[in-house]
């Protein structure tokens, strides 16, 4: 069974600006910088922005022994985790959309969602869906658990060094 959760992330910027820090390579290589503090191997593999949107490919390693022991059972060695994402053309006025996935080979899951991005008030906000799934009997709901959990946290350093650089760059 998969496990669904909304994570909305207040940003101190209009959509449109919050949008032209996503399409700059600057702020995801500055954002590795800031998660290398969490997991010392986090890289942006690839970057592109277009008129058709944002494509991004970011990778990250957990060592095993920083998991979770009921991780460390399932998992054989350090956990690498690739996230490619895909955000839209930029929507004025309305609901930019987007996508994401992440894989993480000899980890019995899945992990992907859906990305919204929309001005509110004084500055907008960033909505992100993900879904977990695991197909283990008896752990699966638990490992689902885990992983939302950590996602969310991570989602918090992300937009906290959001809202700090687009204050920064203004």
């Amino acid at each position: 069974m998969a496990r669904r959760i909304d994570y909305t992330a207040q940003l101190s910027s209009s959509a449109a600006q919050a949008y032209a820090a996503l399409a700059n390579r600057d702020y995801w290589e500055a954002l590795m910088t800031r998660m290398r503090e969490l997991t010392p191997t986090s890289v942006v593999e690839e970057f592109t922005s277009t008129d058709a949107g944002i494509d991004l490919v970011m990778m990250q390693v957990i060592e095993k022994h920083t998991l979770p022991t009921v991780a460390q059972t399932v998992l054989q060695s350090d956990l690498v985790i690739t996230r490619t994402a895909h955000y839209g053309p930029f929507v004025p006025g309305g609901i930019t959309t987007g996508s994401f996935t992440a894989t993480m080979p000899g980890a019995p899951g899945s992990l992907d969602g859906e990305i919204a991005l929309f001005d509110d008030g004084d500055g907008s906000v960033l909505r992100t869906s993900p879904e977990a799934k695991v197909n283990i009997p008896l752990l699966g709901g638990k490992l689902e658990e885990m992983m939302l959990d950590n996602l969310v946290g991570l989602l918090e350093v992300e937009n906290e060094f959001t809202n700090s650089w687009l204050l920064q760059n203004r």
